[in-house]
């Protein structure tokens, strides 16, 4: 009988101690390389994963769509949805326009910077943005002669199309290509980036041009990849029911399996395999009906420029409508305005024109995934561990242990209010000591997330992002506890988890 009740006694001790190292574990704050990721609920705002094969590397960020606060009073406020919609275009009475600026839709993004630990931009492996971007919120740009590299994941321009930016801070601002490629020029003057560019078109001859609608406009009946049809020249619900009040509607429209024709252009026809091009230039229409260029922009009007021959060419294949066609181009211009006429004149488009070419700056593919039922995106961003490009972090260490620093930034967002919420500065290698360990897996392409280590956090608040400055501010004064060893230590030294208390939401 002792012997049994000593037995039920130091199984109950076993028990203890495993509850008591579980508990342990899971209120570290730190990298948990156990429970599947899907078994355990993201309980704090974001969670990072880093894994990587013999040449690529792949971030996936999981974090929780935050409550739309503006604007006041209209139907979005208060509502949890994906911000895969960026800064659309509504009939003002004389044109299409963007919505006034206290109401303009935003999109949510992820973005994050990263170096070797080795203090390459000074400051950096211990502060991150606050060595970067906020020497105040209305700049961005490091305060040392150095270049950082930046990924930037854009939910409503980059993320229906698979990529994302890869850009670089300097001590003046962030880096874009200034290069142009043929779509990139006939779209508009150059091309740098992942633009939002969409102006209304002017003229006489025909009601598009003197009612002001916009250039471009969805492909409407196009076949696009995944099987699925553009349904509208203007923006659908997930109904395929044009959206006439973003307000209203598109609080409702958390699939993104509808949403492939979000991008009213893009080109990318020689640097992937996939037609992405969906949209109809109206402004190609109306020369070909009206034989007139006066209503298109100045780098167009020359038509005997190779700008203009390639831009004419393009389109007379992508929409089947040549040149000589006059009857046809008429017909799908009457069919543009009698669509915008049924809606009440209250038909939604997108304002992004978005184009992407094989450069420094467009090598950063993407995935993304937002599960409904516990508002919760998902973004995965691959690319090369090493670009040869003197603009982007050398990411070949990771095999060999190297340790980078990295921040992140997330900006979810409703109406005009853009939640800039910044992490702390991390520690990114494949060591057990650091704060996101990184994985090593046979294939990048086939990746099995529940068996990558994963990094649950919180964010700075918005409240506190003004004082997140590397050269003055609250950071570096008595007024923070960790004033005195700001620059020979890091954040996470001091906060972890629910220590972050009166810093974190």
């Amino acid at each position: 009988m002792k012997k049994n009740k000593l037995n039920q006694i130091a199984h109950i001790l076993y028990v203890l101690f495993v509850v008591i190292t579980v508990a342990t574990i899971m209120n570290s704050g730190c990298v948990k390389e156990g429970p599947s990721p899907k078994a355990e609920p993201l309980n704090a705002q974001v969670r990072v994963q880093v894994a990587y094969d013999a040449s690529d590397v792949a971030f996936r960020f999981v974090w929780k769509s935050q409550t739309k606060t503006m604007p006041a009073n209209a139907g979005n406020t208060g509502k949890k949805y994906p911000g895969q919609y960026h800064d659309m275009l509504k009939h003002n009475g004389t044109r299409f326009d963007r919505i006034p600026s206290d109401g303009r839709l935003q999109e949510d993004r992820v973005t994050f910077m990263i170096d070797k630990l080795d203090q390459r931009v000074p400051g950096f492996s211990t502060a991150t943005c606050a060595a970067t971007c906020h020497s105040g919120m209305s700049s961005h740009n490091l305060l040392t002669e150095n270049v950082v590299d930046h990924w930037h994941w854009r939910g409503g321009r980059s993320g229906p199309m698979g990529y994302a930016e890869d850009a670089a801070v300097d001590h003046t601002g962030r880096i874009r290509d200034n290069l142009g490629t043929s779509p990139s020029r006939f779209l508009r003057s150059s091309g740098d980036r992942f633009r939002e560019d969409q102006g209304p078109l002017t003229g006489t001859g025909h009601a598009v041009l003197t009612d002001g609608l916009p250039r471009f406009v969805f492909n409407k009946g196009k076949a696009m990849p995944g099987d699925f049809t553009i349904p509208s020249f203007f923006i659908t619900d997930h109904n395929n029911t044009i959206i006439t009040n973003p307000y209203t509607e598109i609080p409702n429209n958390k699939s993104l399996s509808n949403n492939r024709s979000l991008l009213v252009v893009h080109q990318d026809k020689t640097f992937d395999p996939v037609d992405k091009v969906n949209a109809i230039d109206v402004g190609y229409l109306a020369y070909v009906a009206l034989s007139s260029v006066a209503h298109l922009p100045a780098h167009l009007q020359d038509t005997g420029s190779e700008t203009f021959v390639h831009w004419r060419n393009f389109w007379a294949s992508e929409l089947g409508i040549a040149a000589n066609a006059s009857a046809a181009a008429l017909a799908k211009l009457n069919a543009i305005h009698q669509e915008w006429v049924a809606s009440n004149k209250n038909a939604m488009v997108t304002r992004s024109v978005a184009f992407i070419y094989n450069s420094d700056q467009h090598d950063i593919t993407s995935e993304r995934a937002y599960n409904a039922s516990r508002d919760e995106w998902t973004v995965i961003l691959y690319r090369k561990l090493a670009t040869g490009s003197d603009r982007d972090a050398d990411l070949s260490g990771l095999p060999a242990g190297t340790r980078y620093a990295f921040s992140f930034a997330m900006h979810d967002v409703g109406g005009a209010a853009i939640s800039h919420h910044i992490s702390m500065p991390y520690v990114i290698s494949n060591g057990v000591d650091s704060d996101i360990v990184a994985k090593q897996l046979p294939n990048i392409n086939d990746i099995d997330w529940d068996v990558v280590p994963y990094f649950d956090t919180y964010y700075v608040k918005q409240a506190y992002v003004d004082d997140w400055k590397w050269t003055e501010g609250w950071l570096r004064s008595s007024l923070h506890p960790g004033g005195s060893v700001y620059l020979t230590s890091t954040c996470v030294s001091c906060h972890q988890d629910k220590l972050y208390s009166g810093l974190l939401n």
